[in-house]
Parts: structure tokens; sequence; C-alpha cells
């Protein structure tokens, strides 16, 4: 039997959740989306599923036995799906977890609360991943790697014996070299390459490509493509 199930937010990450969790093999059955009062704005339903406010859902016989997933995005370093988190599971739901069957992990592999583990991550083993982080489609993650609480990590490659510090944000095809230790709340930009220890609270930005002078118009060949 399929246990219940509510996703908090509304935005883009609740709909690739909804996705993922409204799988046959999710183990879970997306009853309806939660958001707070002031955010619902006379929205009733939500990929065709109902939209109920929070305060209405803590009040409501439909939370008796549904668990809850927080879809909250990368807000202020993932700040704000941290503190909705704490909120909820004070409230008394359980949080929820995702791991994909299309995902590679080690065997006996449990998912913290809140963690969603997207389809074509690769997982090495002894890797050591903490709550409500997020790990996005094809991502890599290496042996020993230690990733802290309310992380989210976008496509990046994590080299091994790596730690990954609390609310930090690795960007898309980012990477981090083997044996670096990264702070906690670090803004780490789509492309960046990280190849020594950073400090709490740093930004990294990967190098923007630049339009050329040549307009595409003057290109007669592009090498490999034919």
């Amino acid at each position: 039997m399929k246990k219940r199930l509510f996703i908090f937010g509304t935005g883009n990450f609740a709909e690739m959740c909804h996705h993922f969790f409204g799988e046959e093999d999710s183990g879970y059955e997306v009853c309806g989306f939660t958001v707070d009062a002031a955010y619902v704005e006379g929205r009733t339903e939500f990929r065709g599923l109902p939209v109920m406010a929070y305060e209405d859902l803590l009040a409501s016989p439909l939370r008796e036995g549904a668990e809850l997933f927080v879809a909250v995005g990368v807000g202020k370093i993932n700040t704000l799906r941290a503190q909705k988190v704490e909120q909820v599971q004070k409230d008394g739901f359980t949080l929820a977890s995702y791991v994909s069957p299309l995902a590679r992990v080690p065997k006996g592999f449990v998912a913290r609360p809140n963690v969603m583990i997207m389809d074509q991550v690769n997982i090495h083993p002894d890797v050591e991943i903490g709550a409500d982080t997020i790990v996005w489609s094809n991502s890599r993650i290496a042996l020993k790697v230690r990733i802290g609480e309310h992380v989210w990590i976008t496509s990046a490659v994590i080299g091994d014996s790596t730690t990954i510090g609390d609310y930090s944000f690795v960007g898309l095809n980012a990477t981090v070299a083997p044996f670096v230790q990264v702070g906690s709340h670090n803004l780490i930009g789509a492309g960046a390459l990280i190849t020594q220890d950073t400090k709490d609270y740093e930004v990294y930005r990967g190098a923007r490509s630049k339009p050329s002078r040549v307009s595409s118009l003057r290109i007669r060949n592009i090498p490999l493509i034919s």
C-alpha cells in the first residue's frame, strides 16, 4: 500500500517532485500540494491536484498518516527550505525522501528526511548525505564524500574524500576536486572548478563565455559537425 504524500510548494521544484513521487515505483501517492496561506493567492489546484493552505492542512483529518516533502528551492542559499523543514517537523509531520530507481547508489543506502536523489545520479560507496539535501540528475559523487545538511547539488562532479558544508549550493557542471573541504553556505556557480579548501559564506563564479566579434553567418564550417 502506497504512503500518502503532500508536497509543500507550487513552483518548478514542486512540479519536478510531483513527477518523481508520482511514479508507480516511488511508494507514494501524491494527494495534493500545500503552501502557507499567504501564498495560496486563490489557487485551488496545481497539476490537477488540490492546493491547501498549510494552516488548513494542520487542522484537517487529511494529515493523518500523510507524509510531507518540502519542495522549496535554493532561496537564501537553502535557508528558506531549511526553515520550513524545521517547522513542519515541529508540527508533527514525517518528512518523505526519494531515491530514483534510475540512480546508482550503494547497497543499503538510506536517504535521510527530505532528501531527493534524482535519476542518473552516481553515488559511490561510503558516502554520507545529510538531511534536506537535493542531488540533481547526472551528478557524480565519489568515494568517501561527506555532504552536509540543506545542500543543493545540480548535475555536478564531487571528487573523492571531499566535504561539502551545510547550506551550500553547487551549480550546474561545477567540479569539486578530491580531498577539498568546502565551507558552509558556499555558492559555487555553474561551471566553477574548486581545487582548494574554501571558507564559509564564499562565492565562486564559473568562467563565462563571451560572444565573438564574428557573426555566426560568417562561419562556413563547424568542426566535428557535418
